[in-house]
């Protein structure tokens, strides 16, 4: 789905809801690593359950039904409970996530301290207009898609670099901005491209570059890596990528950059060399997006639906180097039922 049909389809359902408020139920934390798989009734929703003994290093972030969760080790819990959260991303030093919060008609970038603090909010994306009506949609921004720099001062998201178009206003242009990691703080823009939408971005390692997804604005039109050189201003595309790649991740290392490519109509996990190179295919299930390193470099996660199923289970393979290539060993699904919003992707730290 287009960045353009996903912004549609949010205002009409944002819309379709009249105001009505968010649910007021917490979930609490879960034990996502049972000993035994549960059992359900035919036709009942299945329980979700992770494959015993599948430990993981670090912490990983997800998001289910709207909530970003934390799964560290063999225990996930919920970090928020609104069910308006989206595209999570961990500072470098683990202290602290950025995501996004949904509201009607605009989304604000949220900070959150690991150690029980309240959320911070770091833009001010809303109206005062009354809900439902067409100013407070004009007057109203999106922003999505936040990622920290890796000195942590600084976040690159996706932006509207102008109000929305059209009758009624439903036609946005998402650009590539940044701002310091802190509230209040004004946005500059990086990159705009009137014939497409900026997606997922992500910073190099060394903090040199930032990569991110153009989607089209028509549909005719295809997804494409570009890189953003930070110290010429170039932002030109990865050579070699093909079009219909997206969900750009870097190694630990910066050596390599993996993504989620087309292939026919299959979609699956490649990466290349930072620095140019042959691109490699990691993964051969036919629905996989969003990869994500593990900190120490040595397996890639990533999201997949499995033969049979209906939604984004967690997988992970592990990796190794040879020569100049990077190889991934036969991929292990780790979750059932999880049900994970791909578009949110994963986002794994120590």
């Amino acid at each position: 789905m287009t960045m353009r049909r996903t912004l549609i389809s949010l205002l009409l359902v944002l819309l379709a809801a009249c105001g009505a408020p968010a649910p007021d139920a917490t979930p609490t934390s879960a034990a996502l690593l049972p000993v035994t798989p549960l059992s359900a009734q035919p036709g009942a929703l299945q329980p979700t359950i992770i494959a015993a003994g599948a430990r993981l290093p670090g912490r990983l972030l997800f998001v289910r039904d709207g909530n970003v969760w934390l799964w560290q080790d063999q225990i996930g819990r919920p970090l928020t409970g609104d069910g308006a959260a989206l595209h999570p991303a961990w500072s470098p030093d683990g202290a602290r996530i950025v995501f996004v919060q949904r509201d009607q008609s605009f989304s604000n970038l949220m900070a959150l301290p690991l150690d029980g603090g309240a959320p911070l909010r770091l833009t001010d994306n809303g109206s005062d207009y009354p809900r439902n009506s067409f100013e407070r949609i004009r007057e109203s921004v999106w922003a999505f898609y936040p990622s920290f720099a890796p000195d942590g001062q600084t976040i690159a998201f996706a932006s509207q670099y102008a109000p929305p178009s059209g009758s009624p206003a439903t036609e946005y242009h998402l650009a590539l901005f940044s701002m310091p990691a802190q509230a209040g703080s004004a946005r500059q823009l990086i990159y705009a491209d009137d014939a497409g939408h900026v997606g997922r971005v992500t910073y190099a390692p060394d903090g040199s570059a930032m990569v991110f997804v153009l989607e089209p604005a028509t549909a005719d039109g295809a997804a494409q890596l570009l890189r953003y050189d930070r110290a010429t201003g170039a932002t030109t595309p990865l050579p070699g990528v093909p079009p219909q790649s997206y969900d750009p991740a870097f190694s630990p290392d910066g050596r390599w950059l993996a993504f989620a490519g087309r292939d026919g109509d299959r979609t699956d996990i490649f990466a290349v060399p930072a620095a140019g190179g042959t691109i490699v295919r990691l993964t051969s299930i036919g629905t996989a997006r969003a990869p994500a390193f593990s900190p120490d470099g040595r397996m890639i996660a990533f999201l997949a639906v499995a033969p049979g199923e209906i939604g984004f289970d967690l997988w992970v393979a592990d990796l190794r180097v040879i020569g100049n290539s990077l190889q991934a060993s036969a991929p292990r699904q780790i979750s059932i039922g999880l049900r994970a919003d791909a578009d949110s992707g994963l986002s794994w730290g120590r």
